[in-house]
């Protein structure tokens, strides 16, 4: 069957277990913080979101609820390094800071934790007044904490509600872009016009193969990508993003005599030019979501993992996932490899050739 949950059950068991062992100290120390209600004047507000470059996308309709409910206030987002530049390119937010965090790419070192902290607390001359994390994460929100904002919003799914002024279970069945909405919402903040992407038509562009994941285990196999290129190259350009993945691949087009564009560049570089693209086509990434907010078709390949907890958003995205429910021994407790591989590059084709023949 396919895997609803966006945590490990023993990380949240870890995680709830040392929220309980650490609660006393930060429950202690919380009663000497100042207590304030919601009707307090807004002035400054941070928004956490550094796990991983798509998330900052899947956050854009939480972002503009909260600058539609406070348009004078100054909007300051935390996120991946990675993300930071595009972030600020697309003035998702007044203020983009980037910052890597020992969690995100499991880090055990006490000095990068340490490092962590020190940045928080120096968020604390910004004088927050309303703050939000969406990942329900302990480790974020311990973080969190640290900036001392007056009123802070989040999920408790590891533990650590106590962080929080205002903390909320988490509906992990719904969509990551939709916990972000109804979480600002609880502040009071407006989502009754969400963002609408422009919906592109771009029918003398390429069709773009971005086969890169954050995650190894969410990659489909590169026989797969470079079979579908065949089935899809008499019909089509293709271009291929060019990234530490795709050298395989490249290796194997050549072998094959097949021909195609590359695409080389940062992520601004390519957010602007895959505006004029036909379609993408990609595994669960940061890709998919950018193509999805640009407003051309994107087509996502899903393995094991639940599909409407993260995928992109938009009236022109596709879903490939398997014919069959995942019965298989995995590696990863969520994602599973023999469930990608079973889906066959004819299917996927199939699926683009029956989208852009409407579009």
């Amino acid at each position: 069957m396919l895997n609803t949950k966006i945590y490990k059950t023993s990380h949240v068991v870890l995680g709830n277990s040392l929220s309980f062992l650490i609660s006393p100290v930060y429950k202690i120390l919380n009663l000497f913080r100042k207590r304030y209600n919601q009707k307090i004047n807004v002035k400054k507000i941070l928004v956490t979101e550094y796990h991983r470059i798509g998330d900052v996308l899947i956050i854009n309709n939480a972002l503009l609820a909260i600058k539609k409910t406070f348009p004078d206030a100054k909007l300051i987002l935390i996120c991946n390094e990675l993300a930071a530049d595009l972030a600020k390119e697309l003035k998702i937010a007044d203020e983009v800071i980037p910052i890597h965090v020992p969690w995100t790419d499991w880090e055990w070192s006490v000095s990068k934790f340490i490092n962590a902290r020190s940045f928080a607390k120096n968020l604390r001359k910004e004088n927050i007044d309303l703050a939000f994390d969406f990942k329900g994460d302990l480790r974020n929100s311990w973080f969190l904490w640290h900036t001392c904002p007056k009123l802070s919003f989040g999920y408790n799914t590891t533990g650590g509600g106590y962080f929080f002024t205002h903390s909320f279970k988490m509906n992990y069945k719904r969509h990551q872009s939709i916990r972000a909405v109804e979480l600002v919402a609880k502040a009071g903040c407006d989502f009754s016009e969400l963002h609408s992407t422009i919906e592109r038509k771009n029918k003398n562009g390429d069709i773009v193969l971005h086969i890169s994941s954050s995650d190894k285990n969410k990659a489909w196999p590169i026989k797969n990508w470079a079979d579908l290129v065949e089935l899809l190259i008499s019909k089509y350009q293709i271009t291929l993003v060019k990234t530490a993945e795709s050298t395989h691949l490249e290796k194997i087009l050549k072998i094959r005599n097949i021909n195609v564009g590359m695409f080389e560049g940062d992520l601004v570089k390519f957010k602007y030019w895959l505006e004029n693209q036909y379609c993408l086509v990609g595994v669960d990434s940061m890709a998919g979501h950018l193509a999805a907010y640009v407003g051309i078709p994107v087509f996502t390949i899903f393995g094991s993992n639940e599909p409407e907890l993260t995928r992109p958003i938009s009236k022109n995205s596709e879903v490939i996932k398997p014919d069959e429910a995942c019965s298989h021994k995995r590696i990863h407790w969520r994602f599973c490899q023999k469930c990608l591989g079973s889906i066959s590059p004819k299917k996927v084709a199939e699926a683009i050739f029956n989208k852009l023949s409407a579009f």
